[in-house]
């Protein structure tokens, strides 16, 4: 019963603890890379979980596993993030004028690194070398509405990373960078705080039950209550044990009563 009651308990507590295990969500990176000399440089990072139906939970295509996967198979995904990018990914310079990038695929590391170790995480990384077309005076992307996950928006000027950038949600358009000063043609918006939300000392709705501690609120933060609900298993466990280990020696001493043939309460008993 000890040993059943305890595989129960530490089954529920692996099963509430794995999503925490989940890897990261994948987003789409964007770099732009600009020279003074007009050299534009585009290139589009994509992790190959992100073609599946649910990319939180599933595995990453390891540099050990790519070097077990068919020619054919790795043309596959190639195509797959060709097809992917064209969705969720729409390149703008102004005066506006979509721009249809002709990308490159290769396996890399993150941030086009090279792959190195047997267990580095593959991404799927697409370079596109060009020039910028006369009278161009601005870039921007659009993370179009048909995606399903974030788009990072980054820029390199000049041999310089500006410092500005953007994380898009679907159906969101980036700032746009100019092109003779390679600079933000605007302002990026303050940043949202409750005090900007309400007045102070009035808390919106959404923020009620906000933890101070890790900042989630009830309704938006997942790894409070999992963390709660596993303190609640371990205490439970740790009861139980202590419950059964009392109750073995109950049984334990009427055992040892039995033999001699005194009463294990013999010594409450009034005579």
């Amino acid at each position: 019963m000890k040993n059943s009651a305890t595989s129960l308990c530490m089954l529920a507590l692996m099963a509430l603890a794995t999503p925490l295990l989940a890897h990261p969500l994948p987003d789409v990176a964007v770099r732009a890379h600009f020279e003074q000399s007009g050299d534009w440089m585009l290139q589009v990072e994509i992790d190959p979980r992100s073609f599946l139906p649910d990319p939180n939970v599933a595995p990453y295509l390891t540099n050990a596993d790519l070097g077990v996967t068919p020619a054919e198979r790795q043309e596959k995904l190639k195509a797959q993030a060709r097809e992917y990018v064209q969705k969720v990914v729409e390149v703008v310079l102004d005066p506006v004028t979509e721009v249809k990038p002709d990308l490159a695929w290769e396996f890399t590391a993150a941030e086009n690194a090279p792959l190195k170790l047997p267990e580095d995480p593959v991404m799927l990384t697409g370079t596109w070398r060009t020039k910028l077309p006369a009278g161009s005076t601005g870039y921007s992307i659009k993370a179009l509405p048909a995606g399903t996950l974030s788009v990072l928006y980054h820029n390199t000027a000049l041999g310089r990373k500006v410092e500005r950038y953007q994380i898009l949600f679907p159906g969101e358009t980036s700032y746009v960078l100019d092109l003779k000063t390679f600079t933000p043609r605007t302002k990026a918006p303050p940043p949202i705080t409750a005090e900007s939300l309400q007045p102070a000392g009035e808390l919106p709705d959404s923020l009620e039950g906000v933890c101070e501690l890790c900042g989630t609120g009830s309704g938006g933060g997942y790894l409070l209550p999992t963390v709660i609900a596993v303190a609640g298993i371990v205490v439970l466990v740790t009861f139980g044990s202590r419950h059964w280990r009392e109750a073995e020696t109950v049984d334990g001493a009427a055992s040892e009563a039995a033999g001699s043939g005194v009463s294990p309460a013999a010594d409450h008993v009034c005579v």
